[in-house]
């Protein structure tokens, strides 16, 4: 939860700096990793009516920030915006540092306790979108656009709404998942 906090808040104040979608969405990504951890940490405990409502709030922030991303990535691309392609790089590569890292540090836990099992499998997937980041990256630098960055940016948006009503749906149904 701390390292997924951490990291989202680096690649934040990298997508800031640098202007590129896939970085936003790539906070995003971690940032609902950290928010899971944490409404597990929160809910320890509580009722189950509690769960509900944790998981109904971070499914409504997550479907809030992933549309909040296809809006960005919608401006980016109609202001023709190109981001400062090496950082945002250098940035994705160390987030895919941090991933892979982390997967292997809970490789042996994989077939354990359930949680340290969802925590690898979610740090394992979060690859793909971080790879198709550098790959929209790429694309921009080659093609002079920021189109590409964009897309991929709104790309991992639209993989993130259905979490988000699942989370909702989990919660209206008082299931209380506070899965990813």
């Amino acid at each position: 939860m701390v390292v997924n906090g951490l990291l989202g808040a680096l690649l934040l104040a990298s997508a800031n700096a640098t202007q590129a979608v896939t970085l936003l969405a790539a906070a995003l990504l971690v940032l609902n990793h950290a928010a899971g951890h944490a409404v597990t940490l929160v809910g320890l405990g509580r009722r189950p009516d509690w769960h509900a409502r944790l998981s109904m709030l971070h499914g409504a922030a997550l479907g809030v920030a992933a549309v909040a991303l296809v809006v960005t990535a919608g401006r980016s691309i109609a202001g023709m915006a190109i981001p400062d392609m090496p950082l945002a790089s250098l940035a994705l590569l160390l987030a895919i540092g941090v991933t892979v890292a982390t997967a292997t540090l809970l490789f042996a836990g994989r077939r354990g306790r359930l949680n340290l099992r969802a925590i690898w499998l979610c740090s394992r997937k979060d690859v793909l979108p971080l790879g198709a980041g550098l790959l929209g990256l790429a694309a921009s630098w080659l093609l002079l656009d920021g189109a590409p960055d964009a897309l991929v940016g709104a790309g991992v948006a639209a993989f993130l709404l259905p979490a988000a009503w699942g989370l909702l749906r989990g919660g209206m149904g008082g299931e209380g998942v506070a899965g990813q």
